[in-house]
C-alpha cells in the first residue's frame, strides 16, 4: 500500500478551514481516515480493530466530491481483491468506508471484489459509480 500517496488524495478531499473555520480532526470523516493511517503506521500493521465503529458517521461537513471519488478509485487499485479473506478491519476498507459515507451517505458492503463492489453501487447511485469506476480505470 502506497501510505504517502494515499495520504495525499486524502488531502485532496478536505476544503480546509476555509469552509470548516477550525479543522474538527477525528471527528470529521477525513481527519479520521488521517488519524487511521497514522495508528496503522505506527503499529507497523494494516488493521485497526474496530476500526469501523469509531467512524464519525454523523459529519455532514462538504467535501471535495471529485476529489473523494479519485480517493476510492485510488483505494480501489491498491485492493489485492482478497475475496474470502477480506477483512473489515483493514486500512482500506475502515477509508473506503469512510469515504462511501460521504458519497452515498452509508458504508456499502464490501465483499472482497472491486467488480462485485461496483456492481453494488451501481444499484444505490449509477453515476457515482460510473464516476469511481472512471477513476479506477484512469489510475491502472
Amino acid at each position: 500500500m502506497q501510505i504517502d500517496a494515499l495520504i495525499s488524495e486524502l488531502g485532496h478531499c478536505c476544503l480546509e478551514e476555509e469552509f470548516c473555520l477550525t479543522c474538527k480532526k477525528e471527528k470529521c470523516l477525513i481527519g479520521f481516515c488521517k488519524k487511521s493511517l497514522m495508528t496503522v503506521l505506527k503499529q507497523k500493521d494494516e488493521f485497526i480493530t474496530d476500526g469501523l465503529r469509531d467512524i464519525p458517521y454523523s459529519d455532514t461537513k462538504v467535501y471535495d466530491i471529485d476529489s473523494v471519488v479519485n480517493a476510492i478509485g485510488f483505494l480501489l487499485n491498491q485492493c489485492r481483491n482478497c475475496n474470502v479473506y477480506h477483512d473489515e478491519e483493514c486500512i482500506i476498507n475502515i477509508i473506503r468506508s469512510s469515504l462511501e459515507i460521504i458519497l452515498l451517505g452509508e458504508v456499502q458492503e464490501y465483499k472482497g471484489s472491486m467488480l462485485l463492489y461496483l456492481g453494488d453501487i451501481k444499484n444505490v447511485n449509477p453515476e457515482v459509480a460510473d464516476q469511481v469506476f472512471q477513476s479506477v480505470q484512469q489510475r491502472k
